[in-house]
């Protein structure tokens, strides 16, 4: 079956008779080989027309390049979006778990600092320490400072005043 798919190559014809040339160089003579001939190539005729090629088909090929051009981009761009809609979700996953882990994080601190809070109150608590709850008699209140203390600003102009008005609200002086 491997015979069958050998190509037949045509070797050049030597110039000499091969029996002439095994007879100079004294080795045997060897049947002579039967050889099909080699012929020159045939030179097909062309239908007149082909060399300019009609409106109509060079238009199809226009359309065919443009047809091919489109589609090469389409599917580079198919490519890209899909790598980046992969990226994007591989960032999003590890971002999620991060934001797990940190509020997994938070759970634990927020339940170990009432748990310290809790300590703290228990040791409070207990007479060895020598805390005493606040007495009313005991706690100091502020009077406000009076308004010929506070430095006031000198005024500014009236024209000035015309250009960087401010609306007037209502805040309280201080907590």
């Amino acid at each position: 079956m491997s015979a069958a798919l050998k190509s037949y190559v045509p070797r050049p014809v030597p110039s000499r008779p091969r029996a002439a040339t095994a007879h100079v160089q004294g080795s045997a003579t060897r049947p002579a080989e039967i050889r099909p001939g080699v012929s020159a190539p045939v030179v097909l005729p062309q239908a007149p027309g082909l060399n300019s090629p009609s409106p109509a088909v060079r238009r199809l090929a226009q359309l065919h390049l443009v047809s091919s051009a489109l589609t090469a981009s389409l599917v580079a761009l198919t490519l890209v979006s899909y790598g980046t809609s992969v990226y994007v979700n591989r960032q999003l996953n590890q971002a999620s778990q991060q934001l797990n882990r940190l509020q997994r994080n938070e759970q634990q601190l927020t339940t170990a600092n009432e748990v310290l809070k809790n300590h703290l109150a228990q040791q409070v608590e207990g007479s060895e320490m020598g805390f005493q709850p606040p007495q009313p008699g005991s706690v100091i209140f502020l009077k406000p400072a009076s308004q010929a203390a506070v430095a006031m600003p000198a005024p500014v102009p009236t024209s000035l005043m015309g250009r960087l008005a401010l609306p007037k609200v209502d805040v309280p002086l201080g907590y």
